[in-house]
């Protein structure tokens, strides 16, 4: 595998980590007693982000992962680097079920599987010059 392939891969990880991360900080942002009966429209959910360290911890998250995800693009095609976005359907349900103890069905486990089956096959392609 090219040094080029490795670090975009190595930025899709990265990429997908903080956007996963600030979607677990979000949520436990909004899950605060009192959030949720208050986000009624856009300037109440505005200032409660500002009340929130964990909602501004989520958004400073995600920003983080539009960076990697930009130097992503600046050096794949993104028809072979927007398939492994598909990682943050995984690692989001992990987060859910072990940080936020959520209930995962054995459906949406199996979906996982497949989600993971589908990442494997684009990365077996982009893997040499005979791909």
């Amino acid at each position: 595998m090219d040094s080029n392939l490795t670090s975009a891969l190595l930025l899709i990880l990265l990429s997908t980590v903080f956007g996963v991360a600030g979607q677990t900080a979000l949520k436990m942002g909004v899950s605060q007693p009192g959030v949720a009966e208050n986000a009624n429209g856009a300037l109440a959910i505005i200032g409660l982000i500002f009340k929130s360290p964990l909602m501004m911890l989520g958004l400073v998250f995600y920003a983080a992962g539009a960076l990697a995800w930009i130097a992503v693009l600046a050096r794949l095609d993104l028809s072979v680097a927007y398939p492994f976005l598909a990682l943050n359907f995984v690692l989001v349900t992990l987060s859910g079920r072990f940080l936020l103890g959520e209930t995962v069905p054995p459906l949406r486990w199996l979906g996982i599987l497949v989600i993971i089956a589908g990442i494997l096959l684009v990365a077996k392609s982009t893997g040499g010059p005979s791909q």
